[in-house]
């Protein structure tokens, strides 16, 4: 009923004329016209979430290298297909730019979008170099443009309720925060190729969850130790088992245990330690129910991988994005964001540290010349 009137809401807005409409009420009544670009898993996960706001997003383009794969979607969802992004760039008919191509493609990608003066909206990471991730952040500031990052554990329920009680002072002063993250299955062996390395592809998650817990704080100094077990990422030079243990200038420790696999499904568990209390974030189970017997308690499985840990948050995500856009360039939400996008160079700089200080053997100061 609710998705009802807001459908009637919408028609009511699209019949009156555009000339007789402000620009906030003419950005509310249309739809945002979407370039997808990369058609691999990533690409999947947002598809969905666009086939599910049909009242505030169509798919007008979809790019990829794999030209069978673009025209048989195109044709599946009624839209254009390119094996470049040249021409959906200049068709006037798109708003956004989705960019969640292997990630060497990121940072060119995005470069092209923004001068293209569109709206982005780009999987992690936007480059594995802090100049490049600042020369991208900077030419969204020029040109006024909304430009987001996708790090879906930001738009997660369970860390959103525990970053909400910790922002309102639940367990007083924040003292440490530890992460898990251990994905399951080993991703393919072609993607960690390109990957950038778990620094940039993995923890960089937890990076960016413990500069949001923090308020925006960057560490001090960073000591990283790690192990590679399977043989075929070992020949790739990188690691699959890592811990992570950074020092803040307040004081705060956050620590990260990661691994590119875990037998019993997906993991990602946070905990935050303060001087009056403990919140903690666990994992998601497969349901709720647990089997209590003459044997003991049998609890259910683990999501099985990230598209069913974060199948909603990946919706939400886009949904928020979409309301930025919707927004406006003279939004506070848009004021806000801009804020937030400063953050993304010292994320960067953060897993360049810790990749140092593995190589290294010793703790790197984030004030030392990473290049």
């Amino acid at each position: 009923r609710l998705q009802g009137c807001i459908f009637s809401v919408i028609v009511c807005c699209l019949s009156v004329p555009a000339t007789l409409m402000s620009p906030v009420e003419q950005a509310s009544a249309r739809r945002f016209g979407i370039a997808l670009v990369g058609l691999g898993r990533s690409g999947h996960f947002h598809l969905t979430s666009i086939k599910s706001l049909p009242e505030v997003a169509r798919l007008a383009w979809v790019v990829d290298v794999d030209e069978p794969r673009a025209t048989s979607l195109a044709a599946d969802m009624g839209c254009q297909w390119s094996a470049s992004l040249e021409e959906p760039l200049a068709d006037p008919a798109v708003d956004i730019v989705i960019i969640a191509s292997t990630t060497d493609t990121h940072f060119s990608f995005i470069i092209e979008s923004l001068r293209a003066k569109k709206a982005v909206f780009a999987e992690k990471p936007i480059s594995h170099t802090v100049s490049e991730v600042q020369e991208a952040v900077d030419l969204a500031l020029e040109h006024n443009l909304p430009f987001v990052c996708g790090y879906q554990r930001r738009c997660d329920r369970n860390f959103v309720a525990l970053k909400r009680q910790l922002d309102m002072g639940a367990i007083g002063q924040l003292k440490v925060v530890k992460s898990c993250s251990r994905d399951n299955p080993l991703p393919p062996l072609e993607y960690l190729r390109t990957s950038g390395g778990i620094f940039q592809d993995m923890l960089i998650h937890d990076f960016d969850m413990q500069d949001w817990l923090s308020g925006g704080q960057a560490p001090e100094s960073i000591l990283a130790v790690g192990h590679c077990y399977n043989p075929e990422v070992e020949k790739m030079g990188d690691l699959d088992t890592v811990a992570v243990v950074a020092k803040y200038a307040s004081g705060l420790l956050a620590m990260t245990d990661t691994c590119r696999d875990a037998a019993y499904g997906y993991d990602q568990r946070v905990e935050a330690f303060g001087a009056r209390g403990m919140l903690t974030a666990k994992n998601e189970m497969t349901s709720t129910v647990e089997l209590a017997n003459a044997n003991g308690h049998l609890m259910p499985p683990a999501e099985w991988s990230f598209p069913e840990r974060y199948r909603e948050a990946y919706r939400v995500e886009l949904t928020e994005f979409l309301d930025l856009v919707k927004a406006g360039p003279q939004s506070e939400a848009h004021k806000a964001e801009q804020q937030q996008m400063l953050r993304h160079p010292r994320i960067v700089r953060t897993a360049t540290a810790a990749e140092l200080s593995w190589r290294l053997g010793r703790q790197v100061m984030l004030s030392e010349d990473l290049d």
